[in-house]
C-alpha cells in the first residue's frame, strides 16, 4: 500500500494543492518556507488519529474544514480484504475533514471525520441498506441470518441485533469474496470508522530537521522515535528472551522490598526501616491531627517496559567512549537515523529473527524526513541517499532537501518543486512527463547525473542557463564581471548556470527544465564550418534542431564555437586551468563574447 496522490486544502500556507502525484521515493524541494514541511505535515495529520495535531493556527479559514485527500495504490491482498468496500480498482481514495466547532459559543473543539467512496455489496442480505429497502426499517437481523444461512457469529448469545449484524458483515466481507457493486463516485460520505482506518493505513515516521538526540531520549516523551523503538524492543523481542522472566522476578522482589504487600501472606519481605520512618512521620503528624490513624509509603516501581523507554542511554566508541550527547552533531544526527531505521526493521520483523513460521501481515511504511543533509558530511551523505533509496524499494520515503546530493535529475519523476505565492499559498508542481515524450537514450544521462551532483542544481535555480562545457561556465562569469553585472557569481542576477557536459546532453536537461517550468537559455556552439565533411556537418545541424525544436526559441549560439569567437586559432581550451587564467584576463575577452553574453542573459529575462 503506498500513497501514490495528495490533495491538501485551508491547511497552514495551503490554500488549495490539487492532485500532487506522490512516487515511493518523493523529494520536495523549494525556498526556505514555501511549505515543504507543512506538505509532510499534513500527511501525518491524516494518518494519525482525531486531529493528527491540527489546532485552531492551522487553518486558513476558521469558517471551512481543513481537507486532506489521499490516494492508495494497493496490492497486499490483506490490505485488499479489509478495504474492498471502498477501492476503486485497486485504488483508495480517503479524505480526512477536519473543522472548528464552538461548543456553546465559547469553547473551541476541533473535530474530524474521514470520507470516502463506498461501494455496497451485490448482495442484499449483507447491506444494511438493503435489507432496509426490503424489510423495513426494523428488520428481524436473527431471521435474516437464518433464512440466508449466515455464519453463528452473526449472533450473541443466540440473538442479533443491528450491532451485531454490523460487526458480523464486517467479518464475513473480509473472510470471504464478495461481489459488489460500483461505487458512487460523484461524491465522498463519511465514514464512521476511527480505529479501522488508522490500524489499516501506512505507519507514518517522522524525522523533523529540529530533531535533536537529547530530544529523542527526553525522558519525558514517549512517543519519540528511541523510547518508541525501546518500549517496542521489549514488547515484541525482549519478553521473548527465555531469561526474560528473571527480570519479571527481580522487580517484583523489588517492589515487594520497598512496599508492604496488599494480601497479608505471612511473607512480608519489606525493609523494616520504611515500617520505622511511616510510624515516625505518623506521630509527627498526630501531633497536629489527632484523628490520623496510619501512614502509608508506597514507592512506585516501574515495569520493564517503560524501564527501557524511559531509563536506556546510548553511549558511543568511536575511539573515545562517550554519551552520545557529548558528540558531534553529524554523528547525533546519525544516531537518530540509525534508530529510526532499527524501529522499522523491528516493525517489519527483520531486526531480530522471531522464529516465526507464519508472520503476520504489517502494515507498510511513510518515512518523512526533513532535510537530511543536516549536520551530514558530502561523502556521508552520498550513503545516506543510497539508503533512504533503498528504504523506499519496500516502502516510502518523502524528503525535502536543499542539496544536490539527495536528488538526482535522471530520476525526474520523483521530483516536486514546492513555491508559495502570496496570494495563492503553496503550489506544489510535479514533472511534465510529457516533455520526456520521444527519449530513448536514458543511460547516457543516468550515468553522467550519478557522476556530477552539479547538474542537480537546476532544480534549486530561479532561472537557468544551459552551456556545454565548464570552459564556458567560466567564459560567462568573467564576462559579467568585466561588464560590471555581477561582483562574483551569476547568482547575484538570479541565474544559475549549468554544465551539462556536452552539446548532446543539452535536449535532455532542456526536456527536464520544461517539464518543471523552470526558467531557462541555452547558449552553445553551432559547431559548423566551410569546407567540413557532409556527414559531420549533418551530426551537427541535427543536434542543433534537436535542440532549437525543444527550447522554444530560447537559444543564443556561438557562429561556431567559443574559441572561434574569441578569435583564436587553437581548438579548444586545455582544460579548465587554461579557461580560468585566460578569462581572468579581461583583456581576452571581445565586443563578440560580450554581446552574445547578454543576449543569452537577455533571453532569459
Amino acid at each position: 500500500m503506498k500513497l501514490i496522490e495528495l490533495s491538501v486544502k485551508n491547511y497552514r500556507s495551503i490554500k488549495q494543492i490539487d492532485t500532487v502525484k506522490i512516487s515511493s521515493l518523493q523529494i520536495l524541494l523549494g525556498e526556505n518556507n514555501s511549505g515543504k514541511s507543512n506538505t509532510l505535515l499534513s500527511i501525518e495529520s491524516f494518518l494519525t488519529a482525531g486531529a493528527g495535531g491540527i489546532t485552531e493556527v492551522d487553518f486558513q479559514d476558521k469558517s471551512s474544514p481543513i481537507i486532506i485527500r489521499a490516494k492508495f495504490s494497493i496490492s497486499s491482498q490483506h490490505l485488499k480484504k479489509s478495504w474492498r468496500p471502498y477501492m476503486i480498482n485497486d485504488e483508495l481514495i480517503l479524505e480526512k475533514h477536519v473543522w472548528i466547532e464552538n461548543v456553546d459559543g465559547t469553547k473551541i473543539s476541533i473535530k474530524n471525520e474521514y470520507h470516502g467512496y463506498q461501494a455496497e455489496p451485490k448482495e442484499w442480505y449483507l447491506s444494511v441498506n438493503k435489507i432496509r429497502e426490503n424489510r423495513g426499517d426494523r428488520p428481524k437481523w436473527k431471521e435474516i441470518v437464518s433464512e440466508n444461512n449466515l455464519p453463528d457469529y452473526f449472533l450473541n448469545e443466540g440473538n442479533c441485533n443491528k450491532e451485531d449484524f454490523v460487526k458480523g458483515v464486517e467479518k464475513y466481507l473480509f473472510e470471504n469474496e464478495v461481489e459488489f457493486d460500483d461505487p458512487d463516485v460523484s461524491k465522498t460520505q463519511a465514514l464512521g470508522f476511527q480505529s479501522k482506518a488508522i490500524s489499516n493505513l501506512p505507519r507514518f515516521y517522522y524525522l523533523r530537521a529540529e530533531t535533536t538526540y537529547s530530544d529523542e531520549t527526553d525522558k519525558r516523551s514517549s512517543t519519540s522515535t528511541f523510547r518508541r523503538l525501546m518500549a517496542d524492543l521489549t514488547d515484541r523481542i525482549i519478553k521473548k528472551d527465555p531469561k526474560y522472566i528473571k527480570i519479571e522476578e527481580a522487580l517484583n522482589t523489588v517492589k515487594s522490598l520497598l512496599n508492604e504487600t496488599e494480601v497479608e501472606s505471612g511473607d512480608n519481605r519489606r525493609l523494616e526501616s520504611l515500617s520505622t520512618i511511616e510510624e515516625k512521620i505518623k506521630d509527627i503528624l498526630c501531633n497536629l491531627m489527632p484523628s490520623v490513624k496510619k501512614v502509608k509509603l508506597r514507592v512506585e516501581t516501574e515495569d520493564v517496559t517503560t524501564i527501557f523507554s524511559k531509563g536506556v542511554e546510548i553511549t558511543i566508541d568511536d575511539g573515545f567512549d562517550t554519551n552520545v550527547l557529548l558528540k558531534g552533531h553529524g554523528l547525533q544526527r546519525c544516531v537518530i537515523f540509525s534508530l529510526l531505521q532499527a524501529l522499522i526493521l523491528n516493525d517489519r520483523d527483520e531486526l531480530v529473527e522471531s522464529g516465526e513460521s507464519d508472520p503476520q501481515p504489517r502494515n507498510p511504511i511513510i518515512l518523512g524526513i526533513e532535510e537530511p543533509e543536516l549536520f551530514i558530511h558530502p561523502q556521508i551523505g552520498k550513503l545516506f541517499y543510497d539508503v533512504l533509496n533503498s528504504f523506499s524499494e519496500k516502502d516510502q520515503v518523502i524528503y525535502t532537501t536543499h542539496s544536490p546530493r539527495f536528488i538526482d535529475v535522471y530520476k525526474y519523476d520523483s521530483i516536486a518543486l514546492v513555491k508559495k505565492e502570496n496570494e495563492d499559498g503553496t503550489i506544489i508542481t510535479n514533472c511534465n512527463l510529457n516533455a520526456f515524450d520521444g527519449l530513448f537514450d536514458k543511460q547516457v544521462f543516468m550515468g553522467m547525473t550519478q557522476l556530477n551532483s552539479d547538474v542537480n542544481e537546476l532544480f534549486f535555480a530561479k532561472n537557468v542557463l544551459l552551456v556545454e562545457g565548464s570552459e564556458d561556465k567560466i567564459a560567462i562569469t568573467e564576462t559579467l564581471k568585466k561588464t560590471g553585472k555581477i561582483n562574483l557569481r551569476t547568482e547575484e542576477i538570479g541565474i544559475t548556470i549549468i554544465v551539462t557536459g556536452g552539446k548532446q546532453a543539452i535536449p535532455f536537461f532542456v526536456r527536464v527544465l520544461n517539464a518543471f517550468n523552470i526558467s531557462y537559455s541555452v547558449l552553445h556552439d553551432l559547431d559548423i564550418t566551410d569546407g567540413m565533411q557532409a556527414d559531420d556537418k549533418a551530426t551537427e545541424e541535427k543536434r542543433n534542431q534537436e535542440i532549437q525544436n525543444l527550447a522554444n526559441g530560447k537559444i543564443t549560439t556561438f557562429p561556431v564555437k567559443l574559441e572561434t569567437t574569441l578569435g583564436l586559432e587553437k581548438g579548444h581550451f586545455k582544460d579548465q586551468y587554461d579557461a580560468l587564467k585566460f578569462f581572468q584576463d579581461h583583456n581576452n575577452i571581445n565586443v563578440e563574447l560580450e554581446k552574445t553574453v547578454t543576449a543569452s542573459i537577455k533571453s532569459i529575462e
